[in-house]
């Protein structure tokens, strides 16, 4: 692994700190939803945000930690495509948050809605490591 790697590693981490403090700060003075003595006219608008900063947060934090598993998987040896698979499960894991978030604000999240948004990220993983990794 050369400097470029680790400061790419640290760079990603510290941007999803800071994805994640910019999610708090705002989770924290935006309205929820409408209260009894509270009109809240962008509610939706405000969950949509807060689900978009979670999931891209999540993702951004998942991407280094994928390339730094493959790294120690593959005998500390960097081959070519570790950032891209990096950044495809990712990518992954933020959609799938996105998915079981919104599924919960609609309402309709149950059991089988959820694991079958994992089983389906699970394959969608799977086809692409066979089709863009073939090895």
């Amino acid at each position: 692994m050369t400097s470029r790697h680790r400061v790419a590693v640290a760079a990603l981490v510290l941007l999803a700190v800071l994805g994640t403090v910019v999610l708090i700060s705002f989770a924290s003075r935006a309205c929820p939803g409408q209260a009894a003595g509270q009109e809240c006219p962008d509610a939706a608008a405000n969950r949509a945000v807060v689900v978009g900063l979670a999931s891209l947060s999540l993702a951004t934090l998942v991407v280094p930690f994928a390339f730094l598993a493959e790294f120690a998987v593959r005998r500390r040896i960097v081959y070519r495509g570790a950032w891209g698979r990096a950044a495809r499960r990712g990518v992954l894991v933020g959609c799938g948050l996105a998915a079981i978030a919104s599924l919960r604000l609609g309402g309709a999240l149950s059991v089988p809605a959820a694991l079958f948004v994992v089983t389906l990220l699970a394959a969608i993983e799977w086809t692409s490591v066979r089709r863009f990794d073939g090895r």
